[in-house]
């Protein structure tokens, strides 16, 4: 009796210290304004190829060939394909990427861009006014925007240029050039090819746009860390400026860069001494959240403010390693949720692609 009471004693203070333990605040040596320790990683048996990511509505949608895939953001169950292989209405081709914006997933087809809700609903389709869209042609309020590949008569391609269409597709107002921050578009087919080795910039400014709430938001780095703000109708409406440190390219990296590429000998990789003042930025829940290359603990800076610009918060927290070839590109590959960065990565041992929710 004696030997069950001294145990029973045991159980009781291993419950207590338990129970303090679990409702006492959790200490560790991340970096502040990261309490995300591990991601959740789910599996995507699902996917075959999968590309770009975006993530609203309490769900993520994910790009494969001919369709998005659409898993719970709460519990990372598959729900649904949305779109399937085809050219009738509701199908595609090849889903080159997709958006969301204005309440509407807007996916990129050959030739076409689809409409369909985010409950995966088909909406329906228009042509898009240029062949070639260089960045999404995208709804905003009654109108569109977008930024097409235009050519002068003895086929030399202009610079482009951001501009606001009507709903017949008809240009109502073009907002600004683009800077230089793609690679130059490929040669008309019939001319020549250059020849020698050619200068390939490996680390490229960052220009991107986002449509939310009817208005417009335009990121440039070549202005610092800079973001314009245009209303439906091509009307600047503010500007979001604030100074940021430059952060050089180090040796280590451009070494490190040069050892994985597979075409120097007919290419001249070009460095420039900078990295960009920004390389991604997200819009989810009324804050924009804002990218930068600057480190500490392998964890990148990150610029969290309300939608005039304001400041909320700087911490380093996002996880992810940054590609600086295309920074546009990049920022498609992750998106925000609920103050969570969610991408998806291929584990080669487990020979299986897994989303990561960090």
């Amino acid at each position: 009796m004696k030997r069950n009471s001294s145990r029973q004693y045991r159980l009781i203070i291993m419950a207590a210290l338990i129970t303090f333990w679990l409702s006492s605040p959790i200490y560790s040596d991340q970096p502040s304004g990261s309490s995300k320790n591990q991601p959740r990683i789910i599996p995507l048996p699902e996917l075959e190829s999968p590309g770009y990511v975006r993530a609203e509505f309490g769900k993520v949608y994910i790009q494969d060939e001919t369709n998005i895939a659409v898993y719970s953001f709460e519990t990372g169950r598959f729900l649904k394909h949305i779109g399937r292989s085809g050219q009738g209405p509701g199908e595609f081709t090849l889903v080159s990427t997709f958006y969301l914006a204005e309440d509407r997933i807007v996916a990129e087809d050959i030739g076409k861009t689809l409409f369909f809700s985010p409950e995966g609903d088909y909406l329906g389709q228009i042509i898009p006014p240029s062949r070639v869209m260089v960045y999404p042609y995208l709804p905003v309020g009654n109108h569109f925007v977008g930024a097409p590949l235009e050519r002068a008569e003895d086929g030399r391609s202009l610079p482009l240029t951001l501009i606001v269409y009507d709903q017949a597709g008809q240009p109502l107002k073009r907002l600004l050039e683009i800077p230089d921050v793609m690679p130059p578009p490929p040669p008309r087919p019939g001319s020549s090819v250059p020849s020698g080795k050619l200068n390939q910039l490996m680390i490229r400014e960052y220009f991107d746009y986002i449509v939310y709430d009817h208005k417009i938001f335009v990121a440039d780095s070549n202005q610092g860390l800079a973001i314009k703000v245009f209303d439906e109708t091509g009307n600047l409406l503010y500007e979001i400026r604030h100074p940021i440190e430059k952060i050089r390219v180090p040796k280590d990296y451009r070494d490190r860069v040069l050892r994985s590429l597979k075409f120097l000998e007919n290419n001249q990789p070009i460095f420039p001494p900078y990295f960009p003042s920004f390389v991604a930025f997200k819009i989810d829940d009324g804050k924009i959240y804002v990218i930068t290359p600057a480190q500490k603990n392998q964890l990148n800076e990150v610029i969290t403010m309300d939608l005039k610009g304001q400041i909320l918060d700087r911490s380093f927290c996002f996880p992810m390693e940054i590609s600086y070839s295309i920074p546009s590109y990049f920022a498609r590959t992750f998106d925000v949720e609920k103050d969570c960065f969610v991408w998806v990565e291929y584990n080669e041992p487990a020979e299986r692609y897994e989303l990561h929710i960090y």
